[in-house]
Parts: structure tokens; C-alpha cells; sequence
């Protein structure tokens, strides 16, 4: 998209992109082994996780997963992820969602960038929502969501959590008194509202350790989530995903310093 900050070495290491629908409680344990036989050839592994609660953005306020939907007469299925032969791309399905990822799993991979991740998602939804119509199951979609996850290591600008005023605009380590020595831990969440309803962008900054040698890192996740004015048409969709996109490219940008520009290599 024209206009946007680009990075020839971004700090991106998991781009996730995928929609929410109303549970769809007939579908079966037997139903997601049959779909994953229709694309087994390229995604090769299985592997369950537990599910992810169904939310919804409310136009104000913090989001709050919606308890209406729990199902109650049927066992509770896992959320699978289907992994592909290079570990890269990894299709996530459960009742009430399906997604699609890339994430950096080798210091050499390079983001692939959102268009083909876009064009990837949308081809593996289709055949997703084909698949459920042959068997009878219509998913009736209620909010999409676009995530990007960064890793900014201990020394790429930073060394204690005092110094993250020198990477995020909006830290300030400060004291009345100097009482306190540095924090050993920080982390802080913003929240900010799209234009006309379409959704939230969401920002979280946390610690983490990375592997394979246990770095210590901070994970800078950006997520929108929302819906756009028709959730059923393609092209509205995709309209919704590039605004989401663009919050959160933009966003990015907004909350680091331009000394990291450098850092990752900003485009003029």
C-alpha cells in the first residue's frame, strides 16, 4: 500500500490473519480430520492447542469474551493448528474461527509481507468455507481480526527496562525519589479506536524469552479487530483487512523512536 513506513529488516516474526463466526456447534472432531485431508499435501502436521475465547469489539469499553456462545452439550474441541512442510505457514481452525499464519521460525526467513499472506488467507478460507457447504455447515461471520507480533532483542537499543524510553514514544521511566532501582519487568497495554466503528487497534508490550538460547526480548504485538460493513462480501473484506493493516503499519511507526530506524533499515 502506498504511503505506508516500510522496513527492509522489520522486527515482524508472526503476521496472523483470520475471522471469527458464530460457533458452529455441529461441527465435529470427524469434520476437521476430513478438512484436513483436503490439505494435508502441504500442511503435513497437526497439533492442538485450546481454544481461543470468542470476543467481540464493543463500540466502547474493554472487549469481554461472550459467554452466550459456550457450548454446553457437546465436548469442547481443540483449536488445531495444521503446520506446513516448511514450518512457516500453519492454518488455525475451531469452532467459532479460522486462521491463517506466518511466523518466523529460522533467523534466515524473511516476512513473505501482507499481500501474500493476505492472498493465502483468503484462498485457504474459501476452500475452508467450501468445504464446510459439502458438508452441510455455513459459518455465519461476526467480527476479522489482523495481528502482527515483533521481537525487539535485549541490545537492539536497549539493555534494561529503563531504557525502553529509548525505543517506544510512549515510556518514561521516572521516579519522584529514585527510591525504587530499575524495574526488573514492565509492560503496558493501549487501546485505540478506528474510524467509523470499524474495529480496535490493540497494543500490548511485554517481556519474553526467546529461544533457541533464551534471549530476553520484548514482544511488541499489534492486533485490530473489528468489522468491516459487509463481513459477508469479499471485497469489503479485504478492504477491512488493508485498513487494518495500515492501523498497525502505521501505528508501529507512531510508537517507535526514530532512532530505530536505523535499526531495522526505514525506507525514505
Amino acid at each position: 500500500m502506498p504511503g505506508l513506513p516500510d522496513y527492509d529488516k522489520p522486527p515482524v516474526i508472526e503476521v496472523a490473519i483470520g475471522i471469527q463466526f458464530a460457533p458452529i456447534t455441529e461441527l465435529s472432531a470427524a469434520h476437521v480430520g476430513l478438512y484436513w485431508g483436503t490439505i494435508r499435501d502441504t500442511f503435513n502436521r497437526a497439533k492442538e492447542q485450546a481454544p481461543i475465547a470468542h470476543i467481540v469489539e464493543p463500540p466502547v469499553g474493554p472487549p469481554e469474551p461472550q459467554l452466550a456462545f459456550q457450548i454446553f452439550d457437546k465436548p469442547e474441541l481443540p483449536r488445531m493448528w495444521f503446520i506446513d512442510t516448511s514450518g512457516n505457514r500453519i492454518i488455525q481452525v475451531q469452532r467459532d474461527r479460522f486462521l491463517h499464519n506466518w511466523r518466523k521460525t529460522g533467523s534466515t526467513d524473511e516476512y513473505p509481507r501482507f499481500p501474500s499472506v493476505k492472498e493465502s488467507f483468503f484462498l485457504h478460507w474459501r476452500s475452508f468455507t467450501n468445504f464446510l457447504a459439502e458438508q452441510g455447515l455455513q459459518p455465519q461471520p461476526d467480527q476479522c481480526e489482523l495481528t502482527y507480533v515483533n521481537h525487539v532483542k535485549k541490545g537492539d537499543g536497549w539493555d534494561t527496562m529503563a531504557d525502553l524510553s529509548t525505543i517506544f514514544t510512549t515510556f518514561a521511566w521516572r521516579t519522584r525519589s529514585d527510591f525504587l532501582p530499575i524495574p526488573d519487568n514492565a509492560r503496558w497495554s493501549l487501546r485505540f479506536l478506528l474510524p467509523d466503528k470499524m474495529g480496535r487497534l490493540h497494543v500490548d508490550v511485554v517481556p519474553v524469552r526467546v529461544q533457541p538460547n533464551n534471549d530476553l526480548a520484548i514482544r511488541f504485538s499489534l492486533t485490530v479487530r473489528g468489522k468491516p460493513s459487509n463481513i459477508e462480501d469479499t471485497a469489503s473484506l479485504s478492504q477491512w483487512y488493508d485498513l487494518a493493516r495500515e492501523w498497525i503499519v502505521k501505528g508501529f511507526a507512531d510508537l517507535i523512536d526514530e532512532k530505530t530506524d536505523a535499526l531495522w533499515e526505514k525506507k525514505a
